[in-house]
């Protein structure tokens, strides 16, 4: 790697950490989730997902590909892998494609309330988003913010349709 590679890759590195209260049980926060193939009916940033091994339900291993557009004229695409994956507590990935990093969710339980923590480590290969950070930057984060804020308000909404009282609450924003 170039130096100037190493540098523009140090330049572009995004470090997001959220956290959500939704007003549900733990069982059915995660088997929705896990149930990758009903994202787009509640993910309105996600144009397509796609499954690149065979399963029905994520897994440690599995592998697959998603299209992510929000308000800005692009979109982007990414392979993601679970690489570690704990029933009800943890789920752990690593993204290749317009995206590189690795993203986390913990899971935490208590009475009839589901905590998500989000945490999302990435930088993008495309050389035009890389030279354009320096002051598209700002723009760039408030897109993922607004793809992140549609994804878990359309989670939200379906599960409270299946459990009939899901209120969501954000916990923390960095």
């Amino acid at each position: 790697m170039s130096p100037f590679d190493d540098f523009l890759n140090k330049k572009n590195q995004y470090h997001f950490n959220r956290s959500w209260r939704i007003d549900a049980p733990i069982e059915l926060i995660w088997n929705e989730l896990i149930n990758y193939k009903k994202w787009p009916a509640w993910c309105d940033g996600l144009e397509r997902i796609e499954q690149l091994d065979q399963f029905d339900h994520l897994q440690k291993g599995n592998n697959i590909r998603s299209i992510w557009k929000g308000y800005l004229p692009y979109s982007i695409s990414f392979d993601a892998v679970i690489k570690d994956f704990i029933q009800y507590s943890f789920l752990a990935f690593n993204v290749t494609g317009d995206l590189y990093g690795e993203g986390t969710c913990y899971f935490l339980s208590s009475h009839d309330n589901t905590t998500i923590n989000f945490i999302w480590d990435v930088s993008p290969t495309k050389l035009w988003m890389k030279m354009s950070s320096p002051f598209a930057r700002p723009v760039f984060i408030e897109n993922h913010n607004h793809i992140l804020e549609q994804a878990i308000t359309g989670f939200a909404r379906m599960i409270a349709q299946k459990s009939g009282s899901a209120i969501l609450n954000n916990c923390a924003n960095t």
